[in-house]
């Protein structure tokens, strides 16, 4: 975990996807969202995650905080679409595609160079 704590929450999570604080039916699945969000960003883009010479953490970017919010809804809607198809009445099925490139964009400036 981020030694600052948390930089997603529930709460914010909540917030920003405009859903009433007090409509706890999927709280958990939230919580459990936004853990592996913070953990897959933390992993793919470590050096967003930076401490001061005291080693006190620095605020996390914005933009690793909106790709983190934009992740935990995926995951979101995933959970009710496992194989990646959701239904949409008359209109057929839609798929929840695997690869979102504005998360990419957001993550790549903070990620770490791979060379194989």
């Amino acid at each position: 975990m981020w030694p600052g704590g948390p930089w997603l929450d529930v709460a914010g999570y909540k917030a920003w996807a405009r859903i009433d604080a007090a409509d706890t039916a999927d709280d958990t699945a939230i919580g459990e969202a936004t853990d592996a969000t913070m953990e897959a960003i933390q992993l793919r883009a470590p050096l967003g995650f930076t401490v001061d010479v005291d080693g006190n953490p620095l605020p996390v970017p914005a933009m690793l905080i909106q790709a983190g919010r934009l992740l935990t809804n995926r995951l979101m809607s995933r959970r009710n679409s496992p194989d990646g198809v959701v239904g949409v009445s008359d209109m057929g099925t839609a798929t929840i595609l695997s690869y979102d490139a504005d998360i990419s964009q957001m993550i790549g400036p903070w990620s770490e160079m791979v060379v194989a």
